[in-house]
């Protein structure tokens, strides 16, 4: 059970950093929830600026039991979440 916070994962931030020069590098984002305990929570996480934001996508839907290769211009998952 838990709370709803326990149980999602809601994504809230920006997809361009500089939208003077549509930069999509150093995005700000902040992911809330636990994914029903699949994501630890309470930190700060840098990746690399090469990092696409499908990898967090594709993360995700992992999390949640859909499996997929591959989510737009997706590299892999994201191993840092928990």
């Amino acid at each position: 059970e838990g709370t709803l916070l326990d149980n999602c994962m809601i994504v809230y931030g920006a997809a361009i950093s500089d939208a003077n020069r549509h930069d999509h590098s150093n995005l700000p984002v902040l992911l809330a929830g636990r994914g029903s305990g699949t994501v630890q929570t309470g930190r700060h996480v840098e990746f690399k600026s090469e990092t696409p934001m499908a990898n967090l996508f594709l993360s995700m839907l992992d999390r949640v039991g859909v499996k997929e290769e591959r989510f737009g211009d997706s590299t892999g998952l994201l191993t840092d979440l928990s």
